[in-house]
């Protein structure tokens, strides 16, 4: 299976670079403000292909750039979880003893948390342990894991396990063998930090797009908003939706992103805290939310929770809509996304 899987993996890598920058025309086509241009660059980082646009005069908008980028270097060196980090510190030290961190990762944890509370643990970021049995994010491919290896493992598994002081900036991972993996938090978070340094370097209209997951803020053009799409998770480079966002995040999390197929079922990356396994019953989720934190974590606590769940949670959620693709294709969404996107079927 080792062949195949890697085969796919590389397709699949190839396939997601090259809807990008299909999409890329489509997200940020040639516009102006008052001093007329769109900067645009490309560069990959945290495991994606990351374009960061911003509206304004080179002099201005070059050094905004490249700062932005500079932010998601170190919020991916902080929260990697497979290069040297902080968060690898922590998760080295399970079972053994409290880690004092950085207060920013600390904080980044406590928030990670919260969403687990929220949406009874389908978002927890203490799934790493059997994360690493799959080895989706691994430079070696993922497997298929025995299940009395994940049985085994399931007991490291529960945001209610750890043991945060924030005033002394400490985490403990009680139990040995935890691991935290905040994979699907992070880049939401990266997102965040990005577009906050191009606003903090006189940046007033923007967008930050990481392999589809974007936030954006101003407006492209005067009287113009930044207009997306949003992928079809069955048909490579197809495009299942489109709208018009201002100052929000828009992050889709999906079963087609890192996968494998064994005897003709599709394994993924977004794991069932509760199983183990690989969440079944959807396709795809896409949430829009202020900020890219909420987007990114909401996005697969949905995934997770599956249609009707993941649905209702999102109506308790004042600023937070979601579009829904379940197994068969059927495209569902929240009432606010009813009035955001435009379905393209």
């Amino acid at each position: 299976m080792a062949g195949a899987v890697e085969r796919l993996k590389v397709i699949s890598i190839i396939i997601r670079l090259v809807l990008i920058l299909f999409m890329i025309p489509a997200l940020c086509s040639c516009g102006s403000d008052e001093s007329g241009m769109i900067a645009r660059v490309s560069r990959v980082a945290m495991g994606t292909l990351v374009e960061i646009s911003a509206v304004g005069s080179p002099d201005r908008t070059k050094p905004a750039i490249e700062a932005a980028f500079d932010e998601i270097r170190r919020v991916e060196n902080l929260t990697s979880f497979h290069k040297v980090s902080g968060l690898t510190q922590i998760n080295d030290s399970s079972g053994e003893t409290h880690v004092k961190s950085d207060a920013e990762l600390v904080d980044l944890i406590r928030k990670s948390v919260r969403f687990s509370e929220y949406s009874d643990g389908a978002f927890d970021i203490t799934i790493g342990s059997i994360g690493r049995l799959w080895n989706f994010s691994g430079e070696s491919g993922p497997r298929l894991p025995d299940r009395s290896e994940i049985e085994k493992l399931l007991p490291t598994v529960g945001s209610k396990l750890l043991k945060i002081d924030s005033d002394q900036n400490l985490v403990f991972l009680p139990v040995k063998g935890m691991a935290l993996d905040l994979g699907a938090i992070a880049k939401g978070y990266g997102l965040d930090r990005a577009a906050e340094t191009l606003r903090r370097m006189g940046i007033g209209s923007g967008l930050v797009n990481a392999g589809g997951d974007i936030v954006a803020f101003g407006k492209k053009a005067p009287d113009k908003p930044w207009r997306i799409g949003i992928q079809d998770p069955r048909n490579p480079g197809g495009i299942l939706a489109v709208g018009e966002i201002n100052d929000r995040a828009v992050v889709t999390s999906g079963d087609y992103e890192r996968f494998f197929m064994d005897a003709d079922r599709r394994y993924h990356h977004i794991l069932d805290p509760k199983t183990g396994y690989p969440a079944e019953g959807l396709q795809s989720v896409t949430i829009v939310a202020p900020d890219g934190v909420t987007a990114d974590a909401m996005s697969t606590a949905v995934f997770v929770l599956g249609k009707d769940k993941g649905l209702a949670l999102i109506e308790t959620m004042p600023d937070v809509a979601g579009l829904v693709v379940d197994r068969h294709g059927s495209v569902f969404m929240s009432e606010k996304a009813r009035h955001m996107f435009e379905l393209k079927q």
